[in-house]
C-alpha cells in the first residue's frame, strides 16, 4: 500500500523531492542485518536527509552524523545535562535567558531512547519506516496539512522555531507526540540540505501516511485549480491512478455557495409557512 500511495501523492502534489522514510535501528544486529549501503561520507543529519530526498538509500550510525545536537535529538548519543537544560543555547546567544532556553529544549523533545543507527531513504523503498519526511514549497505543504485535517482535524502538536529542523522538528517531535509537525527549517538545514528560501518541510509517524494520502486525494476536487487538475489528468497513466473522478469545474467555493443557497431556500420556506400559519 505504501508504494501505491507514494505514487498517488507524487502525482497529485507534483513533489520536487522524494518522500523520505526514516527507520530506527535499535541494536547493532538490526544495523548489521539491514541490507543497504553505507553513506559515501559523513555529514550533518540534514545532509543525509537531503541525500534520501535525492534518491539515495543507506544506513548510518553515530560516527556518520557530524552534528552533535542532531545525534542528541534522535538518540544516537546522549547530551550533557547542561545542554538538556538549555545552557548552551543561552550561552551562544540564540535565546535571551536560561529559562527561555530551558523552555526551548523541553520543546525539542530529544528522544530518550538509545538507538544504534538509522536507515534512511526514499519511502517507496521502505515499507517499514518509522517517520515520513516531505519537503517542498508552502503551497504543497498546505495540501498535506489539508489532507491531515480531512482525516484527523486540527493538529494539536505543532512546534517549530527555526532551530534543529530535520533532527528535532522532523524526527524527535513527531515521534514523541505521535503526530504531524511542520518545520520552517533552520540555517544549517538550508545550507547542508541545499534547500532554498521558499522550502519548508513536514513529518509524521508512518501509521498516518496512508490516511493523509487519502485525505489529500479526497480534497483534490474541492481545492485544486482547474490548471492543476489538468496537469494531474495529463500525467495519469490510467484513469484509476487516483481512485477518484476529477471534476475540473468544481471547487469548494462552488460547494459553499450551493449549500448557502439551499439553506436560504429552506429558511425562506420555513418563514413563509410560519407566516401562513399565523
Amino acid at each position: 500500500m505504501k508504494n501505491k500511495n507514494v505514487s498517488r501523492v507524487e502525482l497529485t502534489l507534483n513533489l520536487q523531492h522524494n518522500i523520505v522514510g526514516v527507520k530506527f535501528l535499535d541494536f547493532e544486529q538490526d544495523y548489521l542485518h539491514t541490507n543497504v549501503a553505507l553513506p559515501d561520507k559523513k555529514g550533518p543529519f540534514c545532509y543525509h536527509v537531503r541525500n534520501a530526498m535525492d534518491g539515495l538509500h543507506y544506513k548510518l550510525k553515530e560516527c556518520h552524523v557530524t552534528c552533535d545536537y542532531a545525534r542528541y535529538a534522535i538518540g544516537l548519543s546522549k547530551a550533557d545535562d547542561t545542554i538538556l537544560q538549555g545552557r548552551s543555547y543561552e550561552y551562544s546567544g540564540l535565546y535571551e535567558s536560561k529559562s527561555i532556553s530551558r523552555n526551548i529544549m523541553d520543546a525539542m523533545k530529544y528522544l530518550t531512547h538509545t538507538v544504534y543507527g538509522l536507515e534512511i531513504g526514499p519511502l517507496k523503498e521502505m515499507e517499514d519506516a518509522d517517520i515520513v519526511i516531505i519537503a517542498d514549497y508552502a503551497e504543497t505543504v498546505m495540501r498535506i496539512m489539508q489532507g491531515y485535517a480531512y482525516k484527523y482535524g486540527a493538529p494539536q502538536n505543532l512546534s517549530f522555531y527555526g532551530n534543529q529542523a530535520m533532527c528535532s522538528d522532523m524526527i524527535s517531535k513527531p515521534f514523541s507526540s505521535n503526530d504531524i509537525n511542520l518545520s520552517l527549517m533552520c540555517k544549517g538545514t538550508r545550507k547542508s540540505g541545499r534547500f532554498d528560501k521558499g522550502e519548508i518541510s513536514v513529518a509524521f509517524p508512518i501509521h498516518m501516511f496512508d490516511s493523509i494520502v487519502e485525505g489529500i486525494i479526497s480534497t483534490v476536487n474541492p481545492v485544486h485549480t482547474p490548471e492543476d487538475k489538468r496537469r494531474i489528468f495529463e500525467c495519469m497513466t490510467d484513469e484509476n491512478n487516483l481512485g477518484i473522478e476529477i471534476n475540473p469545474s468544481y471547487n469548494y467555493g462552488i460547494g459553499l455557495v450551493d449549500y448557502d443557497t439551499q439553506i436560504k431556500e429552506y429558511r425562506d420556506k420555513l418563514n413563509l409557512n410560519k407566516h401562513h400559519n399565523c
